[in-house]
């Protein structure tokens, strides 16, 4: 059911992967957008054909000649001067890019990066390049040949592969296999030297296990060096110019590493990356394989930004009539006076048996052409039901006067098309002049093919109730703009920053907090939908009430029963307060708060949501799927806000679930801004239309922004690294609020009629654990200390029942076969407790007892864990994490250590040491007699005990170089350690 679950994902992503077509090897449409921000300079234009002709021609020979790049759409800002050669961008063109030309990112710098936020094989959001990478020449050899880099990103991006150096908390720079210690890489044919990274020098080692020093890292050898794979490694080495491959049949220059703790093994669950990219769609069907010598250069297209122009098509028909027409021409009323920016164009078309413009398009500059607008929004409603009709005369107002191809359809309708023309009929010409067109569905009658409609132009589809206690119509109107804008920031957008409805009574106030940030404050406005006459105060931080200094803000617009309230200058940051009261017996309120970017340039604090499954859902009890929101500051992440996702469902209050972004279940990656959720069965009720809405709360003193990194993250690996955890440097943020909607899904097959939970059997497992990590161990007792963040009993939610922690000899039998594997048993577990787990999210530490008959002769074990539930239900194996002992060892078990004194060396180093060297010059003849059989027995030990199996890696593949020469690394050889180099 995950399958299909993933299927529905890749078909409908809104950020519209798919709009990249793959025609006969070449990839075609594939969309590159400047900000607005970035001062027009041509140098980026030209060195964007650069890199990316060099990029076509390393990809075809990356994807073994099956593809290359033969078409770029380059989107030239409207802040740029236009040019003869420059066509009409239209608004799908804007608004769904794969790669993005802006300022930098504090967490990566001018790194080239993806920001992935689904499991492996799932699609990025988009390549995020930076002008000084494509200026700067010392820049760009950063990350060595920007082809290289750029092919290493696509990978992320198209076929989600992840990094295969050490980026994660869980993943390390070295780890042990068969007594040797290896470096985290991929292929074990990259050679090189080991080296502290921040003296140059030949690194310590750890006396007592042989592990390299904190600051030991693997730096390759720059020139000639023999391995040819892995792109998701180092790309920037000349030699690399593949990916690597199945470890089984490849050859060994390709061989996947499936060993190394990295991001790559742990989330595709030791795939290598090509047994994940022909999995892809790119490569389901064989390819043919074209000849060396094939023309790839691509072709570059451009297109200039334009004003947006949109049209409103709203329904009319009878079954409009009353209530739900008031309800439409508020929340029209509220897109027009809050949401639309100035400088765009809009239109206004209404339909029932026919079609009417109500206003052809009209250039927003002043709050008059707002009221202008709203004043032709329609009086009553009647007749049938032709939603093609609407369509036809939407695209009619959208071309003309000579308007350029292009724009938007804002559709909203409550009934099912029971007149011509249909849908279908205006498919093609919706298609053709590449208009976009999002839906809004007024309650659970409205059309279903409208949502597919969407899905096709590129856009998005939200769901209102009719609710009286919904603010989804309003949600899913200003989420069209924000949609819009997603990617390269307007200042001219502004930011959603609440919505809530209520009731206020006679003789009483309905009254609200809200937070205006740093970042924004220019223009802020209250707009107060009502169903009957209310009267309003605003109350800024420093105590002024807006309704007795500024009464001139204040506009009331009677015949659609909407006032706006706008705060004069830039809104004080800080807490402000609204209080509605009435004279009437009650009404109906819903207040809806925007304000724009304080400075233009500025970065403002922002959320994007999405749900990939935006269509129709057949219910399954093992079903799940995600809901994800990324909470930004421009472009840097915003870590630790608190984010809720409120769930409207058919016939039934809405729930309300929390997204993280802290690694477990949904979310895949730890503090990058991008958190999650999983939908699970027990959060859907009945069949129908569901919405989602998604508030963020910056919390003062909690929250805060990534201004500045080291590491590498999920960046390209740059030529002075060999890969290390992200670390972070934060600034706190003010409080803030932001509010958006994700869009709306479809669900069929709920068993019985708005029955509750019980009707089926608990079926969802915890979620895959995969972050295990081996803490400290040791051998004389055989104890080992491993730590993982806690699972929940459902995916990431509540607190599993119990754990499974498995062992193993064999690597891949831990992979194929983990019930024929030792467990950990409770009588194994010094500390911590295998049947009482924490609730999701909290940290797992155990202390636990090895078998020693397992630690024998160099061996490595193997170690994964999964959690099981209360129902039976067993969660996937982890990240599988390895042992091997040091029985051998010519000197006194004490570990190197940084914080020792000169005392300490004085009173026990030099005292050892001298009688060392009494016993040296003593027997040295014997010693070294025995020395050199222990190495003879040792190696041939060493390759006895070595695993047989398809999963085997060459041990005599597995060494470092240092300073050209190549060193096998005996198991526990005291003599290499000495020397710096094993």
């Amino acid at each position: 059911m995950w399958v299909k679950c993933f299927l529905l994902a890749t078909v409908f992503f809104t950020l519209a992967l798919a709009k990249v077509r793959l025609i006969n090897n070449g990839y075609e449409g594939v969309i590159i957008a400047i900000n607005p921000d970035i001062r027009e300079n041509h140098a980026i234009l030209r060195r964007l054909e650069a890199f990316l002709t060099a990029t076509s021609a390393t990809l075809f020979k990356a994807t073994r000649n099956q593809l290359y790049f033969r078409e770029f759409i380059i989107v030239v800002p409207e802040t740029w001067k236009p040019r003869q050669r420059y066509e009409n961008a239209l608004d799908v063109e804007l608004d769904r890019a794969q790669i993005i030309i802006d300022r930098s990112n504090p967490a990566y710098g001018d790194a080239p990066y993806v920001k992935q936020y689904a499991e492996c094989g799932s699609p990025g959001l988009y390549i995020h390049l930076t002008p000084g990478y494509l200026l700067d020449d010392a820049v760009v050899q950063k990350w060595g040949k920007p082809e290289k880099t750029i092919v290493h990103e696509w990978a992320h991006l198209r076929w989600g592969l992840f990094d295969e150096y050490p980026i994660d908390a869980q993943d390390d720079a070295f780890y042990r296999y068969a007594g040797l210690w290896q470096p985290t890489r991929c292929s074990t044919e990259v050679e090189g030297s080991i080296l502290n990274e921040y003296t140059s020098k030949r690194c310590e080692f750890d006396f007592y296990t042989g592990k390299p020093e904190k600051n030991c890292r693997f730096f390759p050898r720059m020139a000639a060096n023999k391995a040819a794979s892995s792109l998701m490694f180092m790309q920037y080495l000349d030699s690399i110019v593949e990916f690597c491959d199945d470890p089984a049949t490849a050859p060994r220059h390709l061989k996947h590493n499936y060993l190394a703790p990295n991001r790559q093994n742990r989330l595709c669950n030791y795939k290598s990356a090509w047994e994940v990219m022909k999995k892809h769609e790119d490569f389901a069907k064989p390819k043919k394989r074209l000849p060396d010598g094939t023309d790839t250069r691509p072709r570059f297209r451009y297109v200039q930004a334009h004003p947006r122009k949109r049209v409103l098509v709203l329904d009319t028909s009878g079954s409009m009539t009353g209530a739900s027409l008031s309800v439409l021409k508020q929340a029209a009323s509220n897109y027009i006076l809050s949401c639309i920016e100035t400088g765009s164009k809009l239109g206004i078309v209404q339909f029932n048996t026919n079609a009417s413009t109500l206003s052809n398009l009209m250039e927003v500059k002043s709050e008059r052409d707002r009221f202008n607008l709203i004043d032709a929004l329609p009086m009553q409603a009647e007749g049938k039901t032709s939603i093609g009709a609407g369509l036809k005369k939407g695209v009619e107002v959208l071309t003309k006067y000579g308007e350029a191809p292009g724009g938007s359809i804002i559709l909203i309708t409550d009934g099912k098309e029971n007149e011509g023309p249909y849908l279908r009929d205006l498919r093609p010409a919706l298609m053709r002049r590449g208009i976009v067109v999002h839906a809004l569905a007024y309650g659970q009658r409205a059309e279903q093919s409208i949502a597919a409609l969407s899905q096709e132009t590129g856009g998005k589809t939200f769901f209102y109730s009719g609710s009286q206690n919904s603010t989804a119509l309003i949600d899913g109107l200003a989420a069209t703009v924000a949609t819009e804008n997603s990617f390269v920031h307007n200042a001219n957008v502004p930011q959603s920053i609440m919505t809530v409805a209520g009731l206020v009574k006679k003789n009483d106030t309905f009254s609200g907090t809200f937070y205006v940030d740093s970042t924004i404050g220019k223009e802020t406005s209250l707009t107060f939908s009502y169903s009957a006459y209310i009267e309003v105060k605003v109350q800024g931080p420093s105590e002024v009430y807006i309704a007795e200094k500024f009464p001139e803000s204040f506009r009331y617009d009677t015949s659609s029963k909407v006032l706006k309230v706008l705060i004069p200058g830039d809104s004080e940051a800080g807490m402000w307060a609204y209080h509605v009261s009435t004279n009437g017996t009650q009404s109906s309120v819903t207040v809806n708060i925007q304000s724009k970017s304080r400075v233009p340039g500025m970065d403002v604090l922002q959320i994007n949501s999405w749900i990939p499954q935006q269509g129709e859902i057949q219910f399954n009890t093992t079903q799940k799927f995600g809901i994800y929101a990324e909470v930004l500051k421009g472009k840097a992440p915003v870590l630790d806000a608190k984010v809720v996702a409120s769930i409207e469902r058919p016939q039934s209050t809405p729930v309300d679930l929390d997204l993280y972004d802290n690694g477990v279940g949904a979310d895949i990656i730890k503090g990058d801004g991008v958190y999650a959720a999983s939908i699970l069965p027990r959060d859907l009720l009945g069949d129908g239309r569901y919405n989602i809405k998604v508030k963020v709360l910056g919390i003062e003193g909690k929250t805060s922004v990534v201004v500045a990194a080291t590491g590498t993250s999920s960046r390209s690996l740059d030529v002075q690294g060999s890969g290390q955890q992200l670390s972070t440097q934060t600034e706190p943020v003010d409080n803030f609020q932001r509010v958006t909607s994700a869009g709306e899904f479809r669900l069929r097959g709920y068993p019985g009629s708005g029955a509750g939970q019980e009707v089926f059997r608990d079926e969802m497992a915890p979620s895959r654990i995969t972050d295990l990590k081996v803490i400290s161990y040791n051998f004389d007792n055989f104890t080992a200390v491993i730590q993982w963040t806690a699972v929940g009993d459902d995916m990431e939610r509540g607190t599993a029942f119990r754990y499974n922690i498995h062992v193993s000899e064999e690597f891949h039998q831990l992979l194929t076969d983990r019930k024929s594997t030792s467990l950990i048993l409770n009588e194994h577990v010094i500390k911590g407790h295998l049947d009482a787990p924490g609730p999701s999210g909290t940290t797992e530490e155990l202390v636990i007892l090895l078998n020693a008959t397992s630690l024998k002769d160099n061996l490595t074990i193997f170690m994964g864990v999964h959690a099981v539930d209360r129902a039976g239900n067993e969660g996937e194996l982890s990240n599988v994490v390895s042992l091997s002992p040091a029985h051998e060892t010519s000197v006194p078990r004490v570990p190197v250590s940084d914080s020792w004194s000169t005392n300490t060396y004085l009173a026990i180093i030099l005292p050892l040491a001298l009688v060392c060297v009494a016993l040296l010059l003593a027997g040295v003849t014997l010693l070294v007699s025995r020395a050199r059989r222990s190495k003879s027995e040792s190696f041939e030990q060493a390759e006895l005990s070595t695993t047989h199996s398809v999963h085997s890696l060459d041990i005599d593949h597995m060494n470092y170089m240092f300073d050209g020469e190549y060193r096998k690394r005996l198991p526990e050889d005291i003599d290499t350690w000495s020397r710096g180099s094993i």
